[in-house]
């Protein structure tokens, strides 16, 4: 198998969401970057070398995100891939939607 030449869109998203509110990097945050993306949606994204906590208790893994959907664990992901919900209201499209609402003007 090759090497990676493609970031998850979803952790690419992120990434330009984490830059456009001034939270790059991500290492500067003592734990996770926390953000409310919109009312249903929640992530924590570990900058760090090492497993990091989040405020809800949850640890999460180096350079991994971690989404909740209405409170609800719905996925994890990295630059590589990862998993996300696949429901008819939590899944990757809406996911994306809401970072890409979040977007500053």
């Amino acid at each position: 198998m090759g090497a990676m030449t493609q970031v998850c869109e979803a952790f690419a998203a992120l990434a330009e969401l984490c830059i456009a509110l001034d939270a790059a990097p991500a290492t500067k945050h003592e734990r996770c970057w926390e953000q409310q993306i919109d009312e249903r949606w929640w992530i924590a994204f570990n900058g760090h070398k090492e497993p990091v906590g989040c405020s809800d208790g949850s640890m999460v893994e180096p350079f991994h995100c971690y989404v909740k959907y209405c409170g609800w664990p719905a996925g994890v992901f990295a630059p590589w891939g990862g998993v996300i919900a696949a429901g008819e209201a939590a899944n990757e499209e809406t996911f994306l939607a809401a970072v890409r609402a979040r977007m500053p003007q």
